[in-house]
């Protein structure tokens, strides 16, 4: 899994790529999980760059989108990968994130604005990187789920 991270105000952006097995959903819930401590309310999952989501990371996303409902938040979902929508579609994730799910940080950018939030994606210098180690993990896991 490669994941960085961005924030700006009360958002944070999270950049997601590769295969995200077991270990590495962990990590994801716990940089999340600071997110959210550190008062962040708006949670941005950009999955474009993914290649495999586990269960453990699905669960992630549902998780802290019913946490943050609860709290006045919300978490939005940004790709156009095809293997992302199909999942989705196939365990009924796009009725649970309706009206979350964009293609474009355009159409997100406009959905914000309409919520009385300003967004632009971050500057370069904005993102920041997290160390992942467990790739091993994230490759079993894949082929666990994928004979």
């Amino acid at each position: 899994m490669k994941l960085t991270i961005a924030r700006i105000d009360d958002l944070s952006i999270f950049r997601i790529g590769g295969k995200v097995g077991w270990e590495s959903s962990r990590l994801l819930d716990r940089e999340v999980r600071l997110a959210v401590e550190g008062n962040t309310k708006f949670l941005v999952f950009d999955l474009d760059e993914i290649e495999f989501l586990s269960s453990g990371a699905i669960g992630v996303l549902v998780y802290h989108l019913r946490k943050l409902q609860g709290g006045n938040g919300d978490i939005f979902v940004v790709t156009s990968n095809q293997y992302v929508m199909y999942l989705f579609r196939t365990i009924g994730f796009h009725r649970v994130f309706d009206g979350k799910i964009f293609s474009k940080y355009e159409e997100l950018a406009a959905k914000l604005e309409d919520r009385g939030i300003a967004f632009s994606p971050p500057e370069a210098e904005a993102w920041r990187l997290v160390e992942v180690r467990n790739e091993e993990d994230d490759e079993r896991s894949h082929r666990e789920e994928n004979p």
